[in-house]
């Protein structure tokens, strides 16, 4: 491999001058993972959690909605090896013995790797250039909201990182060795699966600029490119490039740039790295106005208070200390995406829209707790939908990846019309949904529509063309309630007719003699052979679904008719029945929290009266037995923060369960006080008595009224009041 250190002849005095000359003012001291006073909540975030178990978490730091989320990679795989098992799609997986520097772009809980780049490697020594020479053993890593630290063994360097929302920030205190420090910029071994085609500038003996090409997220055509500028607190005495030519202080390619620098033990070299999605010169605004002027600890201290004023919305009282790092750990995964990709100081717009994860829970949650960025985020979705030609169901960074299947835009935007969020101009966003609802045709926005609108289900000889026919009919039919929904509330009387009987097209699939929604074959007779329990067969691959299912079997959507629960219990035959099928999915462990498709089942007791305690018992229980508090503390991908906004909603007593409407189930608080800082004014919810033996809810009022069933709305919700839950150790 080429490589270029390039003496700048301007910097040759500096290079043989006294030490004092250019020995900083004073020495700083490795911060101790401590935040300032008033942002205690931040250490009641464990950045760890999710980081194994197929969690699919990272550990850096990042701030509410960020861009920058500088982290460390220890694993990069390419598509071969993540199909084999080798998967840390958020380049960190606990556990791993190697360090390979600090990626200043990530993802967060979803099932594929992307981003990553650009890579900071802080070294001593030569400088070695290629992925597996610059990695270090590693130990004492450390992290709370914002800041993440680590002892790189092999390079005797402590290394410290926190973010602004468009700049990532890394400190590094190198071993007492003068002229041996090094400082790579790596574009060429970021996480995506696209070949790397960056690039990398030195401007000066302080700054480095440059943009790093990535995509082709889970293997599907995307390109993404993230333009960067590092800039050091210290002038460099030697700088070039690797992967170009030769003396070269530019490069292209799977490439990079090497600084070296003149340290002194106590005196750190610290790198900000501004981002941004549109130039150059924009991320060196970003840098500029977020960064500069600023040291480590000031913004360190910063994204810590940033933190507290986003969780602070909920302050909790009771429960365990585990319960509370439980909580506020979930809730920081909820606020990672999606993430803000537009400049410092422009309107906002976000990026990664995992919908189809996201509609069940993340969304409810942030419409709950923060309207306004679920306002913005509409106003992003309803910009999307223009440019893209059609509503999105995955977005990443301005691409469709068309991952997963149904039309999930249409529920999140149901949710959020019901809830009374306006102004994101729904009437154009609502036509455009409908329209694309509508169309028909191999390149229709949804696949197989033809035959969904003429048969009122897809077939299962439309496999190849929507994966898992029956969970793409369960996903239309959601999708048109809440299109219905969102007809009714903008005056659209006629749609709302068509589209609420579409929303019934589950009932074509629904087998009263098994209680399951079964596929068929287009000319209406059941698919054979069916094995209600098959995980895999839907599509290659482990895990993508039992024949006619996607990622789930024929009992995970058994029940996934959450807009029409009421019928689901008559079509059953009697509520008993119902009930006695729904509990067997538990009894029988089918019950699958590691992904989404059933994670609203334990709150559909609530439908039959005098079951809800089967309800408070089995999310107690799913509580206590999917979610924990170290790096295997999630049950599967959190998928953007999805899981997490479960466990959230579960502790805080309410859930979203019918993800069209916004109304909320009850369930079994896990605190005994919780508060909800809402702009109309707070909400309490008490649970008196409330223990961790103590789950089941005797009685139920609201600002003393009695509750006669287990829901509350919304809007009742929001113009502020007391939940009062009585708790008992047995059932009443």
């Amino acid at each position: 491999m080429r490589r270029s250190i390039v003496r700048l002849v301007f910097l040759a005095c500096l290079a043989c001058s006294e030490p004092t000359a250019v020995r900083p003012p004073g020495p700083e001291q490795m911060s101790a993972p401590e935040p300032p006073p008033d942002a205690a909540l931040v250490m009641l975030v464990d950045p760890f959690v999710g980081s194994a178990n197929d969690g699919q978490t990272y550990p850096g730091a990042v701030t509410p909605w960020g861009l920058a989320s500088p982290s460390p990679h220890t694993t990069v795989s390419d598509a071969l090896a993540w199909l084999a098992g080798a998967k840390a799609n958020a380049g960190y997986l606990h556990g791993e013995p190697t360090l390979h520097g600090f990626g200043q772009t990530h993802l967060s809980g979803v099932g594929c790797p992307d981003l990553g780049g650009p890579v900071i490697v802080p070294t001593v020594g030569d400088a070695r250039t290629r992925f597996d020479a610059y990695g270090s053993r590693y130990e004492n890593e450390r992290a709370y909201a914002g800041y993440y630290a680590v002892d790189l063994i092999d390079h005797g360097v402590h290394a410290e990182l926190t973010a602004t929302a468009h700049v990532g920030v890394q400190r590094f205190f190198f071993p007492d060795r003068d002229g041996d420090a090094n400082i790579l910029i790596d574009v060429g071994h970021t996480l995506s699966w696209r070949r790397p085609d960056g690039r990398v500038r030195v401007v000066s003996e302080t700054e480095v600029e440059g943009f790093v090409t990535g995509g082709n997220f889970c293997a599907q055509e995307s390109v993404s490119t993230i333009f960067f500028v590092a800039r050091f607190d210290q002038p460099a005495i030697e700088m070039g490039t690797w992967g170009g030519e030769p003396e070269a202080l530019e490069a292209r390619g799977r490439v990079g740039a090497t600084l070296r620098f003149r340290t002194w033990r106590g005196h750190p070299i610290t790198v900000a790295v501004g981002l941004s999605l549109t130039s150059v010169e924009a991320a060196r605004a970003n840098l500029d106005r977020e960064a500069a002027g600023r040291g480590f600890v000031e913004l360190r201290d910063d994204a810590a208070r940033r933190w507290q004023e986003e969780l602070g919305r909920v302050e909790i009282e009771g429960g365990s200390d585990a319960d509370r790092r439980r909580f506020y750990t979930a809730l920081y995964h909820v606020l990672i995406h999606p993430s803000v990709i537009s400049d410092a100081g422009e309107e906002e717009r976000y990026s990664v829209f995992s919908l189809w994860d996201t509609y069940r829970s993340v969304h409810p949650l942030l419409t709950l707790l923060y309207p306004e960025r679920q306002l913005g985020m509409l106003r992003s979705l309803r910009a999307l939908t223009r440019s893209l030609g059609a509503p999105p169901k995955w977005e990443l960074l301005g691409n469709e990846v068309n991952m997963m299947v149904g039309d999930p835009l249409a529920v999140v935007v149901a949710h959020s019309v019901d809830a009374g969020l306006r102004g994101f101009d729904e009437e154009a966003l609502y036509i455009a949904m409908r329209d694309a609802a509508l169309e028909r045709g191999v390149d229709a926005h949804r696949p197989a529509n033809d035959d969904y609108l003429d048969l009122g289900y897809v077939p299962m000889e439309r496999s190849l063309e929507a994966w898992g026919p029956v969970s793409t009919t369960l996903e239309y039919a959601l999708a048109d309630a809440g299109l219905s929904r969102v007809a009714v509330a903008l005056g659209h009387t006629d749609d709302a007719s068509a589209l609420a009987a579409r929303a019934s097209s589950w009932e074509a699939l629904f087998d009263p003699t098994t209680g399951l929604i079964r596929p068929l074959m287009t000319d209406g007779t059941p698919y054979a052979p069916f094995d209600p329990d098959a995980e895999a067969g839907s599509s290659p691959g482990p895990r993508t679904g039992g024949p006619g299912y996607v990622e789930g079997t024929a009992w995970a959507y058994a029940f996934f008719v959450p807009h029409d629960i009421e019928r689901l219990v008559e079509r059953h035959g009697d509520a008993a029945t119902f009930v006695s099928r729904l509990d067997d999915v538990f009894t029988t462990d089918r019950f699958s929290m590691w992904n989404e498709p059933d994670i609203a089942y334990p709150y559909l007791f609530d439908y039959v009266p005098g079951e809800e305690a089967r309800t408070q018992r089995i999310v107690r229980d799913a509580m206590a037995t999917h979610f924990g508090t170290g790096p295997s503390g999630l049950p599967g991908n959190d998928d953007a923060g999805t899981l997490s906004a479960w466990f959230v909603f579960s502790a805080l007593g309410l859930y979203p369960d019918d993800p069209t409407r916004a109304r909320y189930a009850l369930g079994s608080p896990l605190f005994s006080t919780a508060t909800l800082h809402l702009e109309a004014g707070d909400v309490v919810i008490q649970a008196n008595g409330n223990a961790a033996d103590r789950p089941f809810v005797t009685a139920r009022t609201w600002n003393g009224e009695d509750l006669a069933l287990p829901f509350v709305e919304h809007a009742t919700v929001v113009g502020g009041g007391t939940l009062r839950l009585e708790m008992s150790a047995t059932p009443p």
